[in-house]
């Protein structure tokens, strides 16, 4: 229910919500103003319908959970991962169910960003591969980074989420020629059922997935815990009807393949560089979910020269639920040129800010330390759209306007290579992310000792133009300190990491699996 200028002042909204509960007591009515104020319509709009659309079903469903829970004796209360990396107790998210929509891919950047830190890397660009897209986010300094305007479905989502962008390339796309004869993979995938022609289920379209198997990376050991059982001879059948209409040989499409979905990655990927103001070469690719399968090829094509393969790719989502923090975030309309008059009103903006995220924090729950972040919403006087710029509350405190143009200056800089330090700045919205720290998890570590890997086999493969013969490792063998050359096939329960050639592999104390990478001629 959106009114037009419910971000100002929100009273008429809540009138009319209360009146509809007066006539209609079980029928649950959401106002735009509550949901997320922000200035325009259109997105708040979209944030409570959205919130409306997916209520009845997520209430429902944790309304039987928290039920369950409780008749099996079970003291913890449970809780949900959030679109914006953090946790709510079941009960908040019974009604703010729009915090949920992008809870899968902001968990698994939020456990990414913990293996970062705990490995010590301070750039990571994520890469989640699954069977019908691949998913990508920056992770700077250990922390994930957010905004708003994520896509669900058609429509924008514009609450603090965790900034992940998707294409639809992953291990089930269906490769295709297209009217005019152009060798195409995606968006179109086999999903899960069938799935790809390997797999045994009745697919019978060349997928990634097939690709990977005719070129010899796949099949060379047990996959998804030993409960899905690989067909070499099914890929071959399946590519084998383009290679008809090509004229070219099995390897030879089948690494095309491979080739045009790492090519359709690098051009989504590419995107994230101006957006977010930062050199991708810099940064360490970690692939997780079926990412090690072309993680390295990707980084090859980018110049990215460090691939980080985490120890169990698979289950770095879950990882994330487990490590996340409590996080709310709140939002108070400002609009307003940074002034000696406005200083008031922003004060009193910031107090109630802050009194409101601990009272979310304790209504949580939380009783320990308080972490909360400041940021505001930003923008030179003209310009349509704001940027958001971390500030210290201090700064509001102390009056010190002159700390809070550099800071938006210093971002917009970052950003767009250009700041005008003479330019009029206005302040549209302050934001505070209130957070409560979630449980401390330590992962064993040993020391490393420098040992040659010893491979359980030699198989044969299609790198670099030509077939070559390839040492294949079992993950479970590689110790810290273990070091091997590419190409190599590491295969373990979760995934399969595929290693080019020239490529030299080192297994650290975390167990995690670093790949420096030659960049491709």
């Amino acid at each position: 229910m959106p009114f037009l200028h419910a971000w100002r002042d929100g009273a008429q909204e809540a009138a009319i919500k209360a009146e509809i509960q007066r006539l209609a007591p079980d029928l649950f009515v959401f106002a735009s103003s509550e949901v997320w104020p922000v200035i325009r319509q259109y997105e708040r709009t979209t944030a409570a319908i959205l919130n409306g659309y997916v209520h009845p079903r997520v209430a429902g469903y944790l309304g039987a959970l928290e039920d369950r829970v409780a008749t099996q004796g079970v003291p913890t209360r449970p809780l949900l991962t959030k679109s914006n990396g953090g946790v709510m107790n079941a009960a908040e998210g019974k009604t703010a169910c729009v915090n949920m929509l992008l809870s899968g891919t902001a968990s698994e950047v939020t456990g990414a960003a913990w293996l970062a830190r705990q490995a010590g890397e301070d750039k990571v660009l994520t890469l989640d591969i699954g069977g019908t897209s691949a998913d990508f986010a920056l992770i700077v300094d250990g922390t994930a980074q957010f905004g708003t305007g994520e896509l669900v479905g058609e429509f924008p989502l514009h609450i603090p989420s965790v900034s992940v962008n998707s294409i639809g390339i992953g291990g089930g796309s269906i490769a295709w020629i297209d009217d005019h004869g152009v060798f195409r993979v995606g968006p179109d995938s086999a999903g899960s059922s069938p799935g790809p022609a390997c797999y045994g289920r009745s697919g019978t379209k060349a997928t990634v997935t097939d690709a990977m198997a005719d070129c010899g990376w796949l099949g060379h050991a047990e996959m998804a815990y030993g409960q899905l059982d690989m067909d070499p001879a099914l890929a071959r059948a399946a590519v084998g009807e383009l290679t008809a209409i090509l004229e070219r040989p099995l390897a030879e499409t089948a690494q095309a393949i491979l080739d045009i979905a790492v090519s359709e990655m690098f051009v989504e990927v590419e995107k994230l560089a101006p957006r977010a103001g930062v050199d991708l070469r810099e940064f360490t690719l970690m692939p997780f979910g079926g990412g090690p399968m072309l993680g390295a090829f990707l980084a090859q094509e980018m110049g990215i020269s460090h691939v980080m393969a985490p120890r169990r790719p698979g289950v770095v989502s879950a990882l994330g639920g487990l490590v996340a923090d409590l996080r709310g975030d709140f939002i108070r309309r400002v609009f307003a040129l940074p002034s000696p008059e406005v200083l008031p009103g922003l004060r009193t903006s910031l107090a109630d800010l802050i009194a409101e995220g601990r009272q979310w924090l304790t209504h949580q729950g939380h009783d320990g330390a308080v972490d909360l972040i400041l940021s505001a919403d930003m923008r030179y006087h003209g310009q349509i759209y704001e940027i958001e710029v971390t500030l210290d509350p201090a700064w509001i405190e102390a009056g010190d306007l002159g700390a809070i143009a550099a800071a938006f200056n210093a971002t917009h800089a970052r950003i767009y290579d250009f700041d005008d330090p003479a330019g009029t700045v206005e302040m549209v919205n302050l934001r505070l992310t209130a957070i409560g720290a979630g449980p401390a998890l330590q992962l064993p570590e040993a020391e490393e000792a420098k040992t040659a890997a010893t491979a359980l086999k030699s198989v044969r493969v299609h790198t670099g133009g030509a077939e070559q013969d390839v040492n294949l490792y079992s993950r479970d063998d590689l110790t810290p300190g273990t070091r091997f050359e590419g190409p190599a096939v590491v295969v373990q329960e979760d995934t399969t990491v595929a290693i080019p050639p020239g490529a030299l592999a080192l297994v650290e104390r975390h167990l995690n699996l670093h790949l420096q990478i030659e960049e491709r001629a």
